[in-house]
């Protein structure tokens, strides 16, 4: 008999998992000490200025200071303006996977334009991408959305590269979207290259892979670090929201990570109707 979390919707069918005398699960207990290391309010708050502070002096002298990704959704969209209230100097990043929605585009444009902030987009080849994203669902795999979320990193280290940057600003909060096992939707360079090179057909010349050694390079050689803004503050997304369409004439796409039509597949059809994958899991331990 499967045995739930007493605080959340975890069960003893998740990789790692185990439970306390209480039922009280691993995952909650890591939340919780996530919660202690990174409190919010106006205690979160002063910590995230003293990395603000740090990434302001390390980026002396350049253009920017950090990069910040942005799909036009909620999230990342509130990270920009977080990251232009710090004071900090952020190139804004984007990868285009050929499969944006128009809220994506309108959101992305209203708000850099705004903050005058300069966006810096990788486009991949939109044939290539069909392809790769056909070998996906041939391959019937549930994360058939890995590639869009690989080549998001990759191009984020690229730039930060290109620019001299040392800092990366990520949209994740796990106060909103929990930790995920590191057992579900485990994908890397080398597992995309592989379903790839089984199902798809099209060779991928600009489809831009995260392979070991670069990643090593920019984190160990560069130094390339990676900051969470908002795992510093109270981030309520439904007050977010507000914010934002009042601020930026931001609008809502209608579910997570739903500003892309791809990504809409995937969580509106393909989980749920092949896979029979409950979509609070999928919520609950989102990253990216």
């Amino acid at each position: 008999m499967l045995q739930t979390c007493s605080k959340c919707i975890f069960n003893s069918s998740v990789p790692g998992i185990s439970f306390d005398s209480e039922g009280i699960c691993t995952y909650c207990k890591i939340h919780d000490q996530l919660k202690i290391e990174y409190p919010a309010g106006e205690e979160g708050w002063k910590k995230l200025e003293q990395v603000a502070q740090k990434i302001k002096e390390e980026g002396k002298g350049k253009k920017y200071d950090c990069i910040v990704g942005v799909s036009g959704g909620c999230d990342s969209s509130y990270t920009v303006h977080i990251a232009k209230k710090l004071g900090l100097r952020p190139l804004a990043v984007h990868f285009d996977n050929t499969w944006n929605s128009t809220f994506a585009v309108e959101n992305i444009h209203n708000l850099l334009k705004k903050l005058d902030i300069n966006l810096y987009t990788y486009v991949i080849d939109n044939e290539e991408f069909n392809d790769i994203s056909r070998a996906f669902i041939k391959a019937s795999v549930p994360e058939i959305d890995a590639p869009t979320d690989v080549a998001l990193a990759t191009v984020l280290y690229m730039a930060a590269e290109e620019h001299g940057i040392k800092y990366i600003l990520n949209g994740h909060s796990f106060r909103t979207e929990g930790m995920g096992p590191p057992g579900w939707f485990y994908f890397d360079g080398k597992y995309v290259d592989s379903v790839h090179k089984k199902f798809g057909e099209r060779p991928m010349k600009t489809y831009p892979n995260l392979w070991l050694s670069k990643w090593l390079k920019w984190i160990v050689v560069k130094r390339i670090k990676v900051i969470r803004p908002l795992w510093y503050i109270d981030h309520n997304k439904e007050e977010t929201k507000e914010f934002l369409k009042k601020e930026f004439d931001w609008k809502w796409y209608g579910g997570h990570h739903m500003e892309n039509k791809f990504t809409y597949f995937c969580h509106n059809f393909w989980l749920p109707k092949k896979f029979n994958i409950d979509l609070r899991y999928v919520e609950y331990s989102a990253f990216i």
